[in-house]
């Protein structure tokens, strides 16, 4: 291990390069003259004006983008099952994610050298349109094209969100809002079941009840698209809704975050650091098995209540619990730890429900249904986890191509536990699908010790810092690096959330 006087001296050399190259003329004009972190809280009525302005675009993006891509799963009760063949169904779930995982790369590239709202926007109407497509297609092969096609084009909204929210709030503050935003996919869960529900009443019409729902759906994602690309502001610099001495009050509220502002340079070394890290495996891996639940269950959750001999209509109201379950663990995901400070630990916390939900799915017999919904309404409560992931990287992720390159690395974790969540669920199993419940229990369990595992590793990691910087003045410690692109390594003042 290096000394601290020899990491000091590297710490003091790369803030002073950093200085020289990274320092945009934008941002200078809004510069602190002191070189030392200091509080700045935003005035009340500034920070109710940036919400109103922001969230209003966060949350109905994130509400259509989970309702759309779970539009299939409502579809699946509605008719359209009818053209599908063995595991056409599973297929269909499963080329989205494939789609999602291949894009997630190009986009964390394209969301760096371009306005991030803008480019939120555009992929907002490309989906909109594709998700009026489905209603053109009945042949497996055409609804495997659309399904490519919406996994493409919604593959960059978190990590454009993610980048944005950090270019506004503090990182308690970033976690709070991240559990305004994420919390759509209950509502967007109540809204699914509600209008599922209501369509599958739709009859004497030349199209299917299920095409005229993607229409509908399709046609007001885009609208939202276009709003979103001509008026979601990208930074606090490019807003035109804030005076200059807002402006400059917001630059200054967000210095305590040590995590930098934005460098249109893509930095390949800050890819490199971040895959080395142990953290980012960890975590991988942790999102890999929490998330394979939620891909079973978004796709399946349909099929699973009629298999409790509920008709297709009233397969569709029983999910309405299953948004109050998401809302419920999103809070305590991302809205408690905002207050407690402590992330892998509710992370870890929000698991034992879901092993329970599935402990009974898999151990009361099919003649106790209500037992067997209750798990279920219970193995949703996992479906928030990735929530508490994208606040843990806002709070933890220094540097902006690595930043990028983070959120692309937890996409694609996530992707691939979606990919395996329909597989699991084979057409030989059903109606019970045992061996796929056995497999969420087991993927379930090492989510819960990989999250305490990642928690002992950050804190030891805080610890190594204190140690290192013991001798550090406190302008030393409170070095401004909004303007510089270290990342959270190169920056020894940088402490991690946990």
């Amino acid at each position: 291990m290096k000394k601290a006087t020899d990491l000091k001296q590297e710490f003091d050399v790369t803030v002073t390069s950093a200085t020289e190259g990274d320092q945009t003329s934008s941002l200078s004009n809004y510069n602190n003259t002191e070189s030392i972190i200091r509080s700045h809280k935003l005035p009340r009525k500034l920070k109710w004006k940036i919400d109103l302005m922001i969230m209003p675009f966060f949350m109905i993006t994130y509400f259509l983008q989970f309702l759309d891509k779970t539009l299939l799963n409502y579809a699946g009760i509605m008719g359209i099952k009818k053209h599908l063949h063995g595991n056409d169904f599973s297929n269909l779930g499963t080329i989205f994610y494939v789609s999602y995982i291949a894009t997630e790369p190009f986009a964390a590239y394209i969301i760096q050298k371009v306005p991030a709202g803008k480019f939120l926007g555009f992929n907002i109407a490309c989906w909109g349109i594709v998700v009026a497509c489905h209603a053109a297609t009945t042949s497996y092969a055409g609804l495997m094209i659309v399904r490519v096609l919406l996994g493409i084009f919604e593959a960059p909204v978190a990590p454009c969100l993610i980048i944005i929210s950090s270019k506004w709030w503090t990182k308690p503050e970033q976690s709070r809002r991240t559990f305004f935003w994420y919390s759509q996919t209950g509502y967007a869960k109540f809204v699914g079941s509600v209008m599922s529900f209501g369509f599958q009443h739709v009859h004497n019409t030349s199209i299917a009840s299920w095409q005229i729902m993607f229409m509908f759906m399709g046609i007001l994602t885009f609208i939202v698209g276009i709003l979103t690309f001509l008026l979601l502001p990208d930074n606090p610099l490019h807003c035109k809704f804030l005076k200059d001495d807002e402006k400059h009050d917001v630059i200054e509220h967000i210095k305590e975050n040590q995590t930098g502002f934005e460098d249109r340079t893509y930095k390949f070394y800050q890819v490199k650091e971040m895959l080395l890290e142990p953290e980012s495996w960890i975590m991988f891996f942790i999102i890999i098995f929490a998330t394979t639940d939620g891909g079973g269950l978004n796709t399946f959750s349909s099929q699973i209540m009629k298999s409790f001999g509920f008709s297709s209509e009233i397969s569709s109201l029983v999910q309405l619990p299953l948004g109050l379950v998401s809302i419920l663990s999103t809070f305590f995901c991302c809205y408690v730890p905002s207050y407690t400070g402590e992330r892998a630990l509710w992370m870890a916390i929000v698991t034992v429900p879901t092993i329970l939900g599935a402990g009974l799915y898999i151990g009361l017999p099919n003649t106790n249904k209500v037992g067997k919904l209750f798990g279920v309404y219970l193995l949703d409560f996992n479906g928030a986890f990735i929530a508490s992931v994208y606040a843990w990287n806002a709070a933890n992720t220094s540097g902006y191509t690595k930043k990028n390159a983070r959120n692309a690395m937890t996409l694609i974790a996530f992707c691939i536990g979606n990919l395996i969540g329909p597989q699991i669920f084979q057409s030989k199993d059903a109606p019970d699908y045992i061996p796929a419940k056995i497999i969420l229990v087991v993927f379930l369990a090492c989510s819960f010790v990989g999250s305490i595992l990642l928690r002992f590793v950050v804190i030891r990691e805080n610890k190594r810092r204190d140690v290192l910087t013991a001798d550090y003045t406190e302008e030393e410690k409170n070095k401004d690096v909004l303007m510089l692109d270290l990342t959270d390594r190169e920056n020894l003042n940088f402490r991690y959330s946990y």
